[in-house]
C-alpha cells in the first residue's frame, strides 16, 4: 500500500472537505485559488484512508520539515499519513 504525509490543510480537506481555516491566512482571492489547487491536487491521491491514530500518535509527526505530499506545499508544521485504497 502507498501512504502519503498530509498537511493540516489536506487533512480538513479530504477528511471534512473543510477549508474553512484558510480563511485564517489568507485573502478572498487566495482561499478561493487554494481551494482550487488543493482539489485538484488531492484528487489524483484519491480514494485515502486516515492511516493514523491522535491518540496514540502513530501515523503523526507533530513537526516535519517535508513538504506535504498532497498540496506540495513546502511550510514546515505536522503532517499525517494516509493510505491510498
Amino acid at each position: 500500500m502507498e501512504s502519503f504525509w498530509l498537511c493540516e490543510d489536506c487533512l480538513q480537506a479530504v477528511a471534512y472537505d473543510d477549508f474553512s481555516a484558510l480563511s485564517l491566512y489568507y485573502s478572498e482571492a487566495e482561499v478561493d485559488q487554494r481551494i482550487a489547487h488543493l482539489r485538484s491536487e488531492l484528487q489524483t491521491l484519491l480514494p485515502l484512508s486516515a492511516d493514523f491514530d491522535p491518540w496514540t500518535g502513530t501515523g503523526i509527526e507533530a513537526i516535519s520539515t517535508r513538504p506535504c505530499e498532497g498540496c506540495h506545499s513546502p511550510l514546515h508544521g505536522a503532517r499525517h499519513r494516509f493510505t491510498r485504497l
